[in-house]
């Protein structure tokens, strides 16, 4: 055998090693999605919230009771002060300000943007601190027990850094959400289903 054909064999000899070393190795397959969590339609939480829109920031403490017709949001500032009680129907809302003042409008997405400081997707609010990406959401990224960790939803990219224990359906424990220059954080201290 030449040197020219004994190199050749050595190198396809090598090369067939490599080859079935890794067809021996298990492929790791992608993270996959937990089952999915089932929304619950009425909770109460309690949490730290803060909101940017790029020029303006606030931050404080919010208590939001939601059911299945109404939303009643309540927002504090640092020191537990209540700065406003927002209560949202399909009909309107009515927002009472810390200086006693009661305004109503049809238009609850508004109100709440006043509330909150920043505006945001009123109907995909109960969702996102739930978890369970709605209709039209795109989950981008799993966690390590297959839970939703980034979404995008009506052009929000929604991340959920934490959650409240190590459970798949364990309920999140801080959101970000980001459009543009705006930012909410929501860091969750207490979540209640209700019935």
């Amino acid at each position: 055998m030449s040197r020219r054909a004994a190199r050749f064999a050595l190198i396809a000899g090598c090369a067939a090693a490599a080859l079935s070393g890794c067809a021996s190795r298990p492929l790791v397959p992608p993270a996959t999605a937990a089952a999915p969590r089932a929304a619950a339609a009425a909770f109460e939480l309690e949490g730290r919230l803060s909101a940017t829109d790029g020029s303006r920031a606030g931050n404080g403490g919010v208590r939001w009771v939601h059911a299945a017709d109404v939303d009643e949001w309540t927002v504090l500032n640092p020191l537990g002060q209540i700065v406003g009680q927002l209560v949202s129907t399909p009909r309107g809302a009515s927002l009472l300000t810390a200086d006693g003042r009661l305004e109503k409008s049809d238009d609850s997405a508004a109100m709440l943007q006043r509330v909150l400081g920043v505006a945001a997707p009123l109907d995909g609010l109960p969702a996102w601190v739930q978890a369970v990406p709605r209709d039209g959401a795109r989950i981008l990224e799993l966690d390590t027990v297959g839970r939703p960790s980034r979404i995008t939803d009506a052009g929000w990219t929604v991340e959920y850094p934490e959650y409240a224990g190590p459970d798949a359906d364990a309920a999140p424990r801080r959101i970000d959400a980001h459009w543009g220059e705006t930012r909410i954080r929501l860091i969750i201290d207490q979540w209640t289903p209700l019935p």
